[in-house]
């Protein structure tokens, strides 16, 4: 402590004072002795060596009084005094009295006085190393700030003080701290915890988290304000949401580009199925300008070869509709959707393909089952894309047989169950853990993505649900999806999501 090595070095002149206040004291007592003959009142010139050394040193003083005592004994001892022996024992013991009383007081004194320098220390200690910038207001003027806010402001602490506290604020900030500030006056909150940008000497900005409590400062009302630099992480947040923005963005575009890539192989064969209903439009409306031509046939023979070019025409725009929805880039919607419904849609889309290929299709697909909450293009896409890779691992098979089933495993949580069951080539356990990988494919090179699974079990994940796969190689594989149920409270809401 500062304060203990000054003691220490006033020390030495303090005894000299003692020692002479001690001598004079005893030669004081010689001269009423021998030249007055006074007995009483030179005592009292004892006291005061007695309490200033006390005062001083404490409990240590009972040396000097120790030295004092021994005058009116040395007195008796010569025969100089003729008071009775009981007297001066009594004087002596009031000097001891006396100066374990002012001790006593003198070291309370001082340890309250280093303690109350240690705390002032400490607290200083802890005020100016803290990590927070920390001030103290009154009346919206600073009265106190410490060097970590100067710091984080690029300015001196003793230049921040008598300024107003709403000239750190930044001004895009400004109205919700007033308002904050303004409701724990009239509501009596004794804390508030907000995030605001304070304004630098240069004229940058520094994100804080502050914690502002009401508390007395020399005696007075006034804001205790902690501050915490908060920048880094609110740049690091700002960088996270441009990451995720751009990751979004960048699945949208992989999601976008697989479904056109998954349409593109279905071209040939829906060129195939178009050409079906056209041959047929041609052909029926050949017939029915024939008839009038040559005013051969009746009205119902016309209205029939009408009627079925109207059919091959809806037949024609229904495939066309689906490839437009395929290739289709727009926000998804969640509502509640019947899975079979979806199942049976994807089927139709495909059956030109199935049949070129020879596949048999086998639909289990159970009644009432409840409906879920998803959007139809996504769901679409992800059975288009097992029923396709099923198509595939069949084609050098020569039994090839397509099973989807659909039931109800009530005792878990996603209950609703999908099954896509082929008779192809399969694949082995150790490639069933890679199945889902990124351009991971068990097809040969140059045939698929391989990010036809991946982008499935994406959108299965993001309907709250899961994927699996299970194969024995050249036996066949089977494919499960779980989804959990729509909820009664969403049965009538559609939510919304850039995909």
């Amino acid at each position: 402590m500062a304060d203990r090595g000054t003691q220490d070095r006033r020390t030495l002149p303090q005894m000299l004072v003692v020692a002479l206040l001690v001598v004079g004291y005893a030669a004081f007592g010689a001269y009423m002795h021998l030249a007055l003959q006074i007995h009483i009142v030179y005592t009292h010139a004892a006291y005061v060596p007695i309490v200033l050394a006390s005062m001083w040193w404490g409990r240590r003083g009972l040396v000097v009084t120790g030295v004092v005592a021994c005058l009116p004994v040395c007195l008796h001892f010569f025969r100089v005094a003729d008071a009775p022996l009981w007297s001066d024992i009594a004087r002596i013991a009031f000097f001891c009295v006396v100066a374990v009383a002012v001790g006593e007081l003198s070291e309370k004194v001082k340890a309250a006085k280093w303690a109350l320098q240690a705390s002032e220390e400490n607290y200083r200690l802890i005020v100016e190393k803290s990590l927070a910038g920390i001030f103290v207001y009154r009346n919206e003027h600073i009265l106190f700030a410490n060097s970590r806010l100067g710091q984080m402001l690029g300015r001196p602490p003793e230049d921040l003080v008598a300024t107003s506290v709403w000239d750190l604020i930044a001004e895009e900030d400004l109205p919700n701290v007033r308002h904050l500030v303004k409701r724990r006056e009239t509501t009596g909150v004794s804390d508030l915890r907000y995030e605001c940008r304070l304004v630098r000497a240069d004229g940058t900005r520094t994100w804080v988290d502050v914690a502002s409590s009401a508390a007395d400062y020399e005696g007075q009302p006034a804001v205790l304000v902690n501050a915490y630099d908060i920048t880094g992480r609110k740049e690091a947040e700002a960088k996270r949401r441009e990451l995720a923005d751009l990751t979004r963005k960048q699945e949208e575009e992989l999601i976008h580009s697989a479904r056109l890539a998954e349409l593109g192989e279905m071209s040939a064969a829906v060129a195939h199925e178009l050409n079906q209903p056209l041959s047929g439009i041609r052909n029926f409306a050949n017939n029915a300008l024939y008839m009038l031509q040559e005013g051969v046939g009746g009205t119902e023979e016309l209205k029939e070869n009408l009627r079925w070019i109207t059919e091959q025409v809806q037949r024609a725009a229904k495939t066309i509709n689906q490839m437009r929805d395929m290739t289709r880039k727009s926000e998804s919607h969640f509502v509640p959707l019947g899975i079979n419904e979806i199942i049976r849609e994807s089927i139709e889309f495909l059956t030109p393909q199935l049949r070129l290929t020879g596949v048999e299709v086998s639909l289990d697909l159970a009644s009432g089952l409840q409906r879920v909450m998803g959007d139809r293009i996504q769901l679409e896409q992800v059975f288009l894309n097992l029923l396709t890779n099923a198509r595939q691992a069949m084609e050098e098979k020569d039994r090839r047989c397509l099973t989807v089933r659909t039931y109800v495993n009530a005792s878990e949580d996603r209950p609703l169950v999908v099954e896509v069951e082929d008779t192809g080539t399969g694949f082995s356990a150790d490639r069933s853990e890679k199945l889902f990988e990124a351009f991971f494919s068990t097809k040969e090179r140059g045939h698929g993505t391989g990010l036809g699974l991946t982008i499935s079990q994406r959108i299965i994940k993001d309907h709250r649900g899961t994927i699996g796969a299970e194969s024995e190689l050249g036996m066949g594989a089977r494919f499960t999806i779980r989804l959990p149920a729509a909820e009664a409270a969403d049965s009538g809401e559609a939510t919304k999501r850039h995909v």
